[in-house]
């Protein structure tokens, strides 16, 4: 789903949680970089070299220079789409989870801190308690490689940004009896 504000992605957790019986919701910004990096310490999931982008996601490529040579950015492989692909065209990645680069920018749950996380280690941070932009991560297909990293990050108007190469993932929270579960299976 695309073209869609960060109020509409919300909207759309409060439906499948009442539709579902569970609780889901927006991945917070360490969470989605943690699922995009799968276990990596790379600029994006399969290394740092860019070209490689081609077989994991859908960004600015080959493939759209050869339909509009006016377009100046990207690699120089081919993904095979100009706009954006249906969902799982790509490689996952180690965690099996697809299009963690590119295709469409994703809503995160936090307020956008330009500054990113502080410079003392965080476990999970989950951003300043208010803002006027909310967190977008992943990159789309128009999308430069620089943005397509692990790491790249921006902040949208969580009302007014909509756009073709924009949506979002969401995340199946566990309960805590899940989690107590887990933990004395360990």
């Amino acid at each position: 789903m695309v073209n869609v504000s960060w109020h509409d992605a919300k909207a759309f957790c409060l439906w499948l949680s009442k539709r579902e019986k569970k609780t889901y919701r927006l991945p917070t910004e360490a969470e989605w970089e943690y699922a995009c990096r799968a276990g990596t310490k790379t600029a994006y999931a399969h290394g740092d070299n860019p070209e490689g982008l081609a077989t994991i996601g859908n960004g600015a490529d080959g493939t759209a220079r050869a339909k509009y040579p006016g377009w100046t950015i990207g690699i120089k492989a081919k993904d095979g789409h100009i706009f954006t692909a249906p969902v799982g065209q790509f490689k996952a990645n180690v965690f099996g989870l697809h299009d963690m680069h590119g295709n469409v920018w994703e809503w995160c749950e936090d307020w956008y801190d330009p500054k990113g996380y502080a410079a003392e280690k965080q476990i999970d941070p989950t951003g300043p308690a208010e803002g006027t932009a909310k967190v977008q991560r992943g990159g789309g297909w128009s999308s430069d490689s620089k943005r397509l990293r692990s790491a790249s990050r921006v902040g949208r108007d969580p009302s007014a940004y909509r756009g073709c190469y924009l949506g979002f993932r969401v995340v199946l929270a566990q309960s805590s009896a899940e989690t107590a579960q887990e933990s004395a299976a360990k």
